[in-house]
Formats: C-alpha cells, sequence, structure tokens
C-alpha cells in the first residue's frame, strides 16, 4: 500500500502509511510461503472451508445471492475478496495481492461456472489490485480517482512489491479501471447501490450496498477479527464508520476488506479501535508502548503485524 510520503506526529492522531516497506525478510519469506502453500439476509446459510492455498473460504447462501468471500492468511494481512453470485453472473471486488493467491481467487470464480460480469476495485492499495492481472479478460471498473492513482502509480508499485516479495509472488501487470460512477446500478435482477467515502483508511474507497439482500461491502473501511492497519486519519474514518452504522439494521452482513465476514458489531467494533489508538498516540511513549496498548485492549484480535506496519511512521522517532 502506498500513501503521501508526509506523516504527522504522532500527537495528531493521523498516518499514512508505505505497505510492506523494511519488513523483516524472515516475514517476507513467511508471506509468501503462506500465499503459494496451498429478512433475506437474515435466512442466509453460511458455511466456511479452507483451500490449498490457506484462504478461508466463507460462503452465505441465499435466495437469489450467494455471497463468497475469499480471505488470505493473517501472515499476508488477511486480505478479503469477494463475490456476489447472482443467478446467471458474478461480481467481484478486490483481486488479492499475491500472485498465487490471486490466481486460486481465479480459479475459485472460474469453478462457480457462471461469467464475470465485472470487478470491483474498492481502492488503490497494492494489495487490492495487483491481482488484476489474472482478470484481464473481464471488465475491471473503480472509481475515477482510484483509477487515475493506479494508472499513475501502478508501474511504481509492481517494481517496489517484486523487489520485496519476488516476481513469482507479484504480477508483472495490473489492469487500469474503467471508471464508474457512483450511483445504482443493476446486475441480473440485483439492485447495487455505489457511493465513495473519502479520507478513511484509503484516501478515496467504493462501498456497495445491495439492499435486497442486506449486504455492505465496505472495503478497508472494516477490519473483522483483526487489528487494523492505521493507514489514515482516526477521526474522518471513524466519521465513516458511524455513517456505516446509521443504516445498519438494513445491513446486517458485512464485508471488509481485511478479515472474514462479520456484522454490524464489526464496525462498532472499528470504532473503539480507532479511538483507542488515539488515545494511545498521545500517551505512549514510544512504539512498543502503542503497540502493546492495543494487544492488551483487544486480545482476541488477530494480526498485531497490522500495527507493527504503521508504528515507523507513527513513531519516526523510535527509528
Amino acid at each position: 500500500m502506498s500513501f503521501p510520503q508526509t506523516t504527522p506526529s504522532r500527537k495528531e492522531g493521523t498516518g499514512r502509511a508505505v505497505w510492506f516497506r523494511s519488513l523483516p525478510l524472515i516475514l517476507i519469506m513467511a508471506l509468501i510461503a503462506a500465499a503459494c502453500g496451498s429478512d433475506t439476509s437474515a435466512e442466509m446459510e453460511v458455511s466456511t472451508s479452507v483451500r490449498d492455498s490457506g484462504m478461508t473460504v466463507t460462503v452465505q447462501e441465499g435466495d437469489g445471492l450467494t455471497v463468497h468471500t475469499l480471505t488470505a492468511p493473517e501472515e499476508v494481512f488477511a486480505n478479503s475478496t469477494h463475490i456476489l453470485e447472482t443467478e446467471n453472473s458474478l461480481v467481484l471486488v478486490d483481486t488479492q495481492f499475491l500472485l498465487p493467491n490471486a490466481a486460486d481467487f481465479r480459479a475459485y470464480a472460474d469453478d462457480l461456472g457462471k461469467p464475470i460480469d465485472r470487478v470491483f476495485i474498492s481502492h488503490e492499495h497494492p494489495d487490492h489490485f495487483l491481482g488484476s492481472e489474472v482478470f484481464a479478460d473481464v471488465p475491471v471498473h473503480a472509481l475515477q480517482s482510484v483509477s487515475d492513482a493506479i494508472a499513475a502509480n501502478g508501474d511504481a508499485e509492481v517494481a517496489e512489491k517484486q523487489g520485496d516479495f519476488g516476481a513469482e509472488a507479484i504480477a508483472g501487470s495490473y489492469v487500469v479501471p474503467e471508471v464508474v460512477e457512483p450511483g445504482t446500478i443493476e446486475i441480473d435482477g440485483v439492485t447495487m447501490e455505489l457511493s465513495e467515502v473519502d479520507d478513511a483508511e484509503a484516501e478515496v474507497q467504493l462501498v456497495i450496498r445491495v439492499p435486497d439482500y442486506g449486504v455492505l461491502v465496505a472495503g478497508d473501511l472494516v477490519y473483522s477479527g483483526v487489528h487494523l492497519i492505521m493507514a489514515g486519519p482516526a477521526d474522518t474514518w471513524t466519521v465513516a464508520l458511524n455513517d456505516l452504522a446509521a443504516d445498519g439494521e438494513s445491513y446486517p452482513i458485512v464485508l471488509a476488506g481485511h478479515g472474514v465476514p462479520g456484522d454490524q458489531a464489526t464496525i462498532e467494533a472499528n470504532v473503539a479501535w480507532l479511538a483507542t489508538a488515539s488515545e494511545l498516540m498521545g500517551t505512549a511513549e514510544n512504539a512498543d508502548d502503542f503497540e502493546q496498548g492495543l494487544v492488551d485492549a483487544y486480545p482476541d484480535l488477530g494480526m498485531p503485524a497490522a500495527i507493527d506496519f504503521v508504528t515507523p511512521f507513527l513513531f519516526p522517532e523510535d527509528g
């Protein structure tokens, strides 16, 4: 993930980090090994399984819509991609980060035996668009500024991430998405509402609501069961989460950008985490105290490495 290079002090409570830089070699190898190893909504039946790639599959099956979520292992930051399966077609959201996972995601989609109507890229971070190489034969869509950012920064992201992880782990090409505007669309008889959220975990984020089935595709606005990567300003991110929660009764199924599918309580947990992180930004003496404070406050959350990711930018004096 790449963000602006200027980083505010920890007292300001914000921080836009640079993804996957300065990672220890042992962690890099572990990530690659993990990836290469192998209402209507209330009536949805849920099943889970684990693929040879290590990705967890969560299937929520309803009458007229089946939702598939493939979540990478925590070692690859529990990156989640989704399939909205209608009667005759598939709508995909995001494409995984590491190439083996992206290829496995495509294989899973193909095995469903329905054409891919389109792929939505939720935002410009590379863990969401670099896997698009394996979807180059189908329409790929994103908001205008997201498409522009991918076009401007994609080559640099490929070069940097291949340098970190190797050419076998990171695709050598990517798709610059066609532009989609916020609004309401209908695909195979299913209504989907597209909206734009600014200045949260990402600078611009596509959110997809499927009102007839109570499904909210929240992208990286929401992390489920894992610590957040504090890549954006906590105050405006919190506002965005509260906006999502405002119509919560209508959307009991929340599809996160990281972690397995959640619900409205997941959004509330994210708000609480950001509040704790903001408080620690003003009180923690150093990066270790900041991380320990979050781990102590939320011992049941996975992926504490997400905190390590951003502390060099939140606490530059510790470097």
